[in-house]
């Protein structure tokens, strides 16, 4: 397949691995960002191609300030050209040890006070570039100009050119379109009334950012009613060299020392995290800009900064707080007042971080709205359907080490998709552990979807389940169409049947607070034999219920294919009456003609099928758990099973047994896992996103369903092993030879059950 690349990408290699060569076409294809990024110049552009604000019709209320400034595209960048000319004082100071040569002097109408009063106004307003009308927003002309970070230098006399020697110096940023980007997102966002949120991979370095906007907002916005926030969930993400407040103390102890504004701090406390500049004169009254920046730890507590005031407020690490959206709804206080926003909120999420489960995070950039987060068209992840939005993403593949040019920042990302595709194989082939690629692929994602994997607490097959679901998504309409959506009727003759009902629509997404009726969804219709009947025991159900009428929590039942190993139904709601749910169950265990385990945790259940003579469609509790010491023997609880954290974990560890075992195939098509079978999103969604915190209705289900087939494989041997087994029955089909190790090559057509009652 050839490609036109701009002049920073590197050539794709023609010794390059197979497997990695597709997917590193299928991310060149499928992300619309990296597909832009790659694009030839004629395509992306520059500064001079695009519009200016000065073209704006007169009542645009920002045309004042942007002046004949370029209007930026975040998510479709032009190609940046010379970014030293917004880097002049960093450059300058490099060379002499100082910003300016211009001798110092007091008087406010001096050359040294102008030079002075012009990089104040340009840490404001920014800088615009006349030729072009190229800009950098205020922030950012601060952060390359005047925040030394940590950066990593290569040894030059190091022979090996893969992989050199190098160590962490201080020194001014370097211009990356990242940075350029990110800090566009933040003005425009500003411009808006909004707030922002970023989700990154780990290493572009966030807390210097935020740590410069600070001390930079300190001397732009004096005076006491304007102190800036850092939040966090533990205060280790804000103490110390490596925690944000530490990196604070660091810009103000650079301007303190390098420029002639206001250093001394009338409040100056490391350990409580304060710092207020100004002093008290002869009189004991308060002077100087008494502006200040203080860092608090919200630990358990969310509602613990409420009431602060200030332009701006930062969430650090926001993957780890407990309770994120509780935290940003009380602080929108701290920056809104009706319709009117006088300050920002920004939140950070890395990828990878451990104890993170992103929720709150997600919810934040995916949903911005809800948030008032100022959103972009959503062109960061695979093949992203309508005009989703989200926030700004910051990929691994933008301005990865030794992969961009050092005068313009362009990222060369044919080169670092293939570096990060590579280790993500090596690691795949190698790692002992299941959890190490998730781990590298939510440090150094390449779509938001992978950055906000749980990688800590779960046993799931998270990175295949991620692929197979991003890989249904450009084909979705034409996956779901497969499914039958409807409901199930009473008929004096079959029983139960079949109707469709296109006004039913089944819940799809792991969580939703709009339509949580939901329908039925059946993926394969139940098979019958040639006299028109069922075979007791093919099919088997697994049930979450619910007890109340009210409440968050699903109903949620899925129904399973024994002789095929496949999920073959769900039903994921809740209708206004619990009852009305038990009623759904109902009808799906007779229209299967199937047992169902169930949490008996809850008494409904149990209550409705006995008062329905429907007892014999709930499963005994499984022998299993007895035999395993999971559950003590119990004459009172005969059906279904007691949801314990030890049953739970086992109903987890047999889903993900289950999942990445070769699939029955008719073809005989190999590498094909179960998990490849799966046709419910919501359970995709829900198995990715599982945590020790949240409420996983289907997976709950599943528990249960999953328990019961370990049960009933239990039972098969056990009939081996006692020599019971009819010479003509369904456990000796070429089917269960494929997916259960059966010898036995007798397929007859009508399968006698050993299951029956």
């Amino acid at each position: 397949m050839g490609y036109n690349f701009n002049k920073y990408q590197s050539q794709i290699p023609d010794n390059i691995p197979k497997k990695v060569y597709e997917d590193l076409i299928e991310y060149l294809e499928a992300i619309p960002f990296i597909k832009h990024l790659i694009a030839p110049e004629s395509v992306r552009g520059y500064a001079k191609d695009k519009p200016r604000y000065s073209s704006l019709s007169d009542d645009d209320e920002n045309k004042f300030y942007y002046d004949n400034r370029i209007i930026v595209d975040i998510t479709k960048p032009h190609i940046l050209e010379d970014l030293d000319f917004f880097r002049e004082r960093a450059i300058f100071y490099e060379k002499n040890k100082k910003y300016t040569n211009i001798t110092p002097n007091p008087n406010p109408k001096s050359e040294y006070a102008l030079f002075w009063k012009e990089e104040l106004r340009r840490w404001k307003e920014g800088l615009i570039r006349p030729s072009d009308g190229e800009w950098i927003p205020g922030y950012l002309y601060f952060y390359w100009n005047y925040a030394p970070i940590s950066l990593v230098e290569e040894d030059k006399n190091s022979s090996n050119k893969r992989r050199q020697k190098a160590e962490r110096k201080k020194a001014f940023p370097k211009p990356w379109l990242g940075d350029y980007l990110f800090y566009h997102y933040l003005d425009q966002a500003q411009k808006a009334g909004q707030h922002g949120k970023l989700l990154k991979m780990r290493g572009c370095g966030w807390s210097f950012k935020a740590g410069s906007i600070s001390p930079c907002n300190i001397y732009i916005y004096p005076g006491s009613g304007n102190p800036n926030f850092h939040l966090a969930s533990e205060k280790t993400f804000l103490s110390g060299d490596k925690g944000v407040f530490g990196k604070v103390l660091d810009v103000l102890d650079w301007i303190a020392d390098n420029t002639p504004f206001s250093k001394i701090r009338l409040t100056n406390s490391i350990k409580g995290m304060e710092v207020q500049l100004g002093y008290i004169d002869s009189y004991g009254t308060r002077r100087g800009l008494l502006s200040s920046v203080v860092g608090i730890s919200l630990k358990d507590n969310p509602e613990k900064a409420r009431g602060i005031r200030g332009p701006f407020i930062q969430y650090e690490e926001d993957g780890l707080f407990p309770d994120l959206e509780t935290a940003w709804n009380v602080n929108r206080e701290a920056v809104e007042s009706g319709s009117a926003t006088f300050g920002i909120m920004v939140a950070g999420g890395t990828g990878g971080t451990m104890g993170a489960s992103f929720e709150g995070s997600k919810k934040l950039f995916y949903n911005g709205d809800a948030y008032n987060i100022y959103t972009v068209k959503n062109v960061y992840d695979k093949n992203v359907q309508g005009d989703a939005k989200c926030g700004f993403f910051w990929g691994a593949y933008l301005n990865r080490h030794r992969c961009y040019d050092d005068k313009t920042g362009e990222p060369d990302v044919i080169k670092a998709l293939i570096e990060i595709i590579e280790n993500r194989h090596k690691i795949a082939k190698n790692a002992s552990d299941n959890l190490a690629l998730t781990q590298a692929r939510a440090e150094k994602p390449i779509t938001p979807q992978e950055a906000i994997m749980r990688v800590e607490g779960t046993i799931f097959p998270v990175s295949d389940l991620l692929d197979y679901l991003n890989g249904i998504k450009p084909e979705e309409q034409r996956f779901l169409a497969q499914h039958y959506v409807g409901e199930l009727v009473y008929d004096a003759v079959e029983g139960v049947k079949w109707k469709p009902n296109a006004d039913l629509k089944p819940i799809r997404k792991h969580e939703t607070s709009v339509n949580r009726i939901g329908a039925i969804e059946i993926f394969e219709l139940p098979k019958k034999d040639s006299s028109g009947r069922i075979q007791t025991g093919r099919y088997i159900a697994g049930i979450d219920p619910i007890d109340a009428d009210e409440g968050e929590s699903l109903f949620s039942m899925q129904v399973m294919d024994l002789l095929t190993d496949r999920i073959v139904a769900e039903y994921t709601g809740r209708y206004p009456k619990a009852e009305q749910c038990y009623e759904q169950a109902l009808k799906l265990c007779i229209f299967y003609n199937c047992q169902a385990n169930y949490e008996n945790n809850l008494k409904g259940l149990y209550s409705y099928f006995k008062n329905k003579n429907a007892l014999h469609y709930l499963a005994d509790t499984p022998e299993i758990l007895k035999d395993m010491e999971l559950l003590k023997a119990s004459i009172n609880n005969p059906k279904g099973t007691r949801a314990t954290v030890p049953i739970n974990k086992w109903g987890r560890e047999l889903q993900v047994t289950w999942m990445l075992n070769e699939a029955y195939s008719q073809n005989e098509e190999g590498n094909k896992l179960n998990l490849h079978t799966i046709r419910s999103l919501g359970y995709l969604e829900e198995c990715i996103a599982w945590n020790n915190d949240g409420n996983f209705d289907r997976v709950s289900a599943a528990n249960m369903l999953f328990i019961l087939r370990e049960d009933r494989l239990r039972q098969r041997e056990y009939l081996k092993k006692d020599e019971v087994k009819t010479k003509k029955s369904w456990e000796d089909s070429s089917f269960f030879e494929k997916i259960f190790g059966n010898k036995s090559k007798n397929n007859d057509e009508k399968y006698q059950s050993i299951f029956d009652n």
